[in-house]
């Protein structure tokens, strides 16, 4: 794979990359007659789909290069296992599990080794994306995410490749579609300044932090309900001062204050979060939205009350914290 096909290919596993989240955890793997990880540091596991981890990996991404006769039957067996073993660990939920196969040929369908680690549970599901415009291997790679309930795409053109790499998430939405499972998702948090209200308060102190709510709508009539058709996704900004209004103050100490995480431990809103650079400079910082709790609370060095927190257990916990005053002259202890 050489020249357009192989820029079509890394657009592609990139695009991939843009629809994954901080809950998904992957891995990419190049192949000829050997193996090569794309990072040789994070070999035989999965990384968190982070902003960071995501950035890391399509550096490297830019540095691969065609070489040698691509030996599949080699890749789908790491692909396999190190599933596999992944969800032995217990990090993962093994909601969906799914393998991107991005090619420009297989010979072969490769059926004695989903026979081996797929069948007949079916748990992981193949997308097998052929680039290039020839259809001599389609039938194959089209028979492989047919049998392993996926999704065959072909990519001919660097213009076809946003909207074909999206026809994945259909087809991975359509067990929650058929159950009605209305996942409601609130986001990590973000600047924006667009709403009136925040576009006031933007005036006067700055950018504002605003989370999204969101959930799925589905398609409710009998005779499609059964195809788990998603029709689109509903949600709403809300500004994070709205949700702060809900604290009762009356109950925090003269120098208490509340704080929010996400269900992965980012900083939703701490008075230690600064996702500007300077004061009343409008220049963000690119990886605010990604501080973990356990940057501000150095306190906490067992991670006792961010894993409470993450796994969602309520109660009481005291431990001494330092706090600082006169903005950051005096330390004093909680």
């Amino acid at each position: 794979m050489k020249g357009l096909r192989l820029t079509i290919a890394k657009q592609t596993v990139s695009s991939i990359l843009d629809t994954l989240g901080d809950d998904d955890f992957f891995n990419i793997i190049a192949y000829n007659e050997e193996l090569h990880y794309v990072e040789p540091c994070l070999n035989g596991t999965l990384v968190q789909a982070d902003r960071a981890n995501k950035e890391h990996f399509r550096e490297h991404l830019d540095k691969l290069f065609a070489k040698g006769i691509g030996m599949l039957d080699i890749a789908l067996n790491e692909a396999f296992n190190l599933l596999n073993e992944f969800n032995h660990t217990g990090q993962g939920s093994i909601c969906s599990q799914a393998i991107m196969l991005i090619t420009d040929g297989a010979v072969d369908t490769y059926d004695t080794i989903f026979a081996k680690y797929n069948w007949p549970d079916r748990k992981v599901r193949i997308f097998t994306y052929l680039i290039g415009r020839e259809a001599a291997f389609a039938d194959n790679l089209k028979w492989m995410a047919c049998a392993n309930k996926g999704f065959f795409t072909q990519i001919s053109t660097l213009a076809d490749v946003q909207e074909n790499v999206m026809e994945y998430l259909h087809v991975l939405s359509r067990p929650k579609v058929i159950d009605q499972e209305h996942d409601v998702v609130w986001t990590e948090a973000y600047i924006d300044s667009t709403l009136p209200q925040a576009q006031k308060l933007a005036d006067d102190q700055g950018l504002v932090l605003m989370t999204t709510v969101a959930m799925p709508v589905f398609s409710k009539q009998n005779e499609t309900r059964s195809k788990g058709i998603l029709l689109g996704v509903v949600g709403t900004d809300v500004p994070v001062k709205e949700l702060l209004k809900t604290i009762p103050k009356y109950k925090l100490g003269i120098h208490g204050y509340a704080f929010a995480i996400t269900n992965n431990g980012y900083i939703l809103t701490h008075p230690e979060l600064r996702p500007l650079y300077e004061e009343g400079k409008k220049r963000r910082k690119p990886n605010y939205s990604s501080v973990d709790l356990s940057e501000v609370e150095w306190e906490d060095r067992d991670d006792v009350l961010r894993n409470a927190m993450v796994n969602r257990k309520t109660g009481k916990f005291s431990m001494e914290v330092k706090k600082t005053v006169d903005k950051g002259v005096v330390v004093i202890l909680n």
